[in-house]
């Protein structure tokens, strides 16, 4: 009987045993995995640091936006400016510039395109073309968009947006091979997107070209305000004379900022 209970126990006491080291490795490494969590994220609870890496990561690059310093320097010169709606336009021209070129199709890009940025567009599908290759720029999240500058010299202004994006972009061969880029990782980057607000050359020869836009043309007093409505001076209308536009003159991605997700 003894040894029947003998038989019992010891198996029992083995298997508490072992039990009972699997719990202690067990909460030794929680123990060891919290305090790295919370070293490094900030957190006990390592699903949650899980989670906030991911949104972290989804969240696109963070950009350094200079539009609370810019902006106010720009609604002095424009007072009609909306920048909610040029931000709109600037993140509508980028869709219409990837899409342009997947589709090798200078028609997708939108009206706010200048002709410079449509002929580097024109200039893109060309180099593809000549090679048989084929880019698909898809899969396309716009995270942030901010001024990154304010330029004025005279002639042009510019407000220079940047643009966070996170996207599949890969070039491949005619077998379909890719040889640039990725098909299966979404990288994240930034495009510097130019906005400038310049001369229409097709209205200057009805206009002294040197008052345009700079003088007014009944006082010829300066026109400091280049979106104002009157003269400050003599009240002359001035919106008659302003043949000056707003359009998007080049996109070009930051190479240094692209990183994948």
């Amino acid at each position: 009987m003894t040894s029947s209970l003998y038989a019992i126990i010891i198996p029992l006491a083995i298997i508490a045993a072992l039990a009972a080291i699997v719990l202690i490795i067990f909460l030794y490494l929680r123990s060891k995995v919290r305090r790295f969590s919370k070293e490094a994220f900030g957190t006990n609870d390592i699903v949650k640091a899980a989670k906030e890496i991911e949104k972290s990561s989804e969240s696109g690059r963070a950009i350094h936006g200079m539009t609370d310093v810019y902006l106010p320097m720009i609604h002095k010169d424009f007072p009609d400016f909306d920048y909610d709606v040029f931000k709109g336009r600037t993140e509508g021209v980028l869709k219409s510039y990837f899409a342009a070129i997947t589709a090798k199709n200078v028609s997708f890009l939108t009206p706010d395109c200048s002709d410079s940025l449509k002929n580097a567009v024109i200039g893109i599908i060309s180099d593809l073309e000549s090679k048989n290759y084929t880019r698909k720029i898809s899969d396309i999240t716009i995270h942030q968009t901010e001024i990154a500058r304010y330029n004025k010299d005279g002639k042009t202004v510019t407000i220079l947006f940047n643009t966070s994006v996170g996207h599949t972009d890969f070039t491949a061969d005619e077998n379909g091979r890719v040889v640039s880029g990725s098909a299966e990782k979404k990288a994240q980057t930034v495009y510097d997107i130019a906005l400038v607000y310049a001369q229409d050359t097709a209205k200057m020869s009805s206009y002294n070209a040197t008052a345009l836009g700079v003088n007014c043309p009944n006082c010829g007093a300066a026109v400091t305000n280049l979106g104002q409505k009157y003269c400050e001076y003599c009240g002359t209308g001035i919106r008659e004379i302003n043949v000056r536009s707003w359009s998007f003159e080049y996109i070009l991605e930051e190479k240094s900022t692209s990183k994948p997700y």
